[in-house]
């Protein structure tokens, strides 16, 4: 994706359009917003819209927007408006074919007897990238348009509408709640920022495009090409930023050192997997929590960095807002902060960690790694720090992580340290000397303090520790 991306960038300097506005029928008119051209013609779009059932599950019932008053017989025996409806919508470069759509769609119908309908509008979210995002505005026009006709032929309540859209597919998603007011819900996967985060309210997806409008953001480090492709700022009623909504865990840390590896590895599909990885998570993150046992439980914060000190944890008497297809369990508003695993099943069990350096400690480059110790099991080994990062005397590394493993009542914690192997190790000691180590169940507020004595770690070396006193 981000190899278009930066071709995309490179064509918006030659592209030109003359006209400023073009109309198409029913659909009304379009004007030209600055930095991008006129959305391109039905025609050439040529949007599906694809039905999936429960007695249809696997082959889709496709309805052209060409025509599609006269052509809902395709539709007349299997879609049923006193149903709810679920609409998914892909972002740039996808098609309604990609495998994450077809496991969303199956998960939806797992877990209900839904109308489940792709947008399919694989022509139009194709290079250069400023008219994909034009033609965001006639997807949502035409879809739009089909759900007025259900409503008003088919018996279709517009409370029992959901839109699911990531990428450029979230602001096709506000473009379909402005022209239709009352939709239920929208759920925005890491909406698109290029050419949108700066615009007004009217012009992509934003609180008042739905009775609720849910957003999990995964990729919002600011747009660089190669990473920050999501949109940093809350748009919604409620914004989860799981993993401070930057570089998710089991992602490169770096996107030129992905692209690199993948292409040393003659993996193209790699090198592009390690640069859309972060963006894709929301997808990823919202399929999973569809059926999962597991719940996103995330926690209202001014700002990432105040929960990643501890200071957000805790959950309200009315419980946790969930991330995900759960979102509108809650009447909590706001956003909201949560820690995710590193690989699938990405839900897990959070933990605040703190780390005390002692103040007797040689300075150091690193990081450290956890492994929690319960009444009833004992989690992975889990990365503290996101990279790593200096470790001085006296200093306090806070962060809160997620394990796979329920652990019961903590009991003990292993503490591993891993020193930098490139240019920071210069000067850097081999060895790190431990104050005191700190867990804290996100959900509650009982914390555990384990006092090492000082205890010394040699890189690539863990103790473990369990005593309360002495510090």
């Amino acid at each position: 994706m981000a190899f278009f991306l930066l071709l995309a960038f490179i064509l918006k300097l030659v592209y030109v359009s003359a006209a400023d506005q073009v109309c198409y029928g029913e659909l009304g008119c379009f004007t030209k917003l600055s930095g991008l051209p006129l959305p391109k013609s039905p025609d050439h779009v040529q949007t599906l819209f694809e039905l999936y059932t429960q007695s249809h599950s696997s082959n889709a019932l496709v309805l052209p927007f060409e025509n599609y008053k006269l052509h809902m017989d395709v539709w007349s025996h299997t879609f049923q408006g006193n149903k709810k409806t679920k609409f998914i919508i892909h972002g740039f470069i996808d098609t309604g074919h990609k495998q994450w759509i077809l496991n969303m769609v199956a998960e939806l119908l797992k877990k209900g007897d839904f109308n489940v309908i792709v947008v399919n509008w694989g022509h139009g979210s194709q290079l250069p990238y400023e008219q994909a995002s034009a033609n965001t505005f006639l997807i949502g026009a035409e879809t739009a348009a089909l759900i007025k006709f259900l409503h008003d032929h088919h018996g279709l309540q517009l409370s029992d509408v959901h839109i699911i859209g990531h990428s450029l597919g979230a602001h096709i998603a506000g473009h379909i709640g402005h022209k239709i007011p009352h939709i239920g819900r929208i759920s925005g996967l890491d909406p698109a920022s290029p050419e949108f985060s700066e615009r007004s309210a009217e012009f992509r997806l934003d609180a008042g495009d739905a009775d609720l409008v849910d957003v999990i953001h995964t990729d919002s480090s600011g747009f660089a090409l190669l990473s920050g492709f999501g949109a940093g700022q809350p748009l919604g009623d409620i914004d989860f930023y799981p993993n401070e909504g930057i570089k998710q865990p089991g992602c490169p840390e770096s996107s030129i050192g992905g692209i690199i590896s993948g292409i040393g590895s003659g993996s193209l599909s790699e090198a592009a997997n390690s640069v859309k990885c972060s963006h894709s998570r929301a997808w990823v993150y919202f399929t999973e929590s569809i059926n999962s046992n597991c719940h996103f439980y995330a926690h209202k914060c001014r700002t990432a960095a105040g929960f990643e000190q501890g200071e957000c944890l805790g959950c309200p008497a009315t419980g946790c807002p969930i991330m995900g297809y759960d979102a509108d369990k809650t009447t909590e508003r706001g956003t909201f902060y949560l820690s995710t695993s590193d690989k699938a099943p990405f839900c897990g069990h959070e933990f605040f960690v703190e780390v005390v350096v002692s103040g007797t400690s040689q300075d150091t480059y690193g990081e450290f790694f956890v492994t929690l110790i319960g009444s009833t099991a004992t989690s992975e080994e889990l990365k503290l720090e996101t990279k790593m990062t200096s470790l001085y005397h006296g200093v306090v590394e806070r962060h809160v992580v997620a394990s796979h493993i329920d652990v019961g009542t903590i009991q003990q914690v292993k503490l591993k340290f891993e020193r930098a192997h490139d240019l920071h190790a210069l000067g850097a000691s081999r060895d790190v000397k431990i104050h005191s180590v700190t867990i804290q169940p996100a959900e509650s507020t009982q914390k555990t303090k384990f006092c090492t004595q000082e205890a010394n770690i040699q890189e690539g070396q863990s103790k473990t520790f369990s005593s309360h006193s002495g510090c």
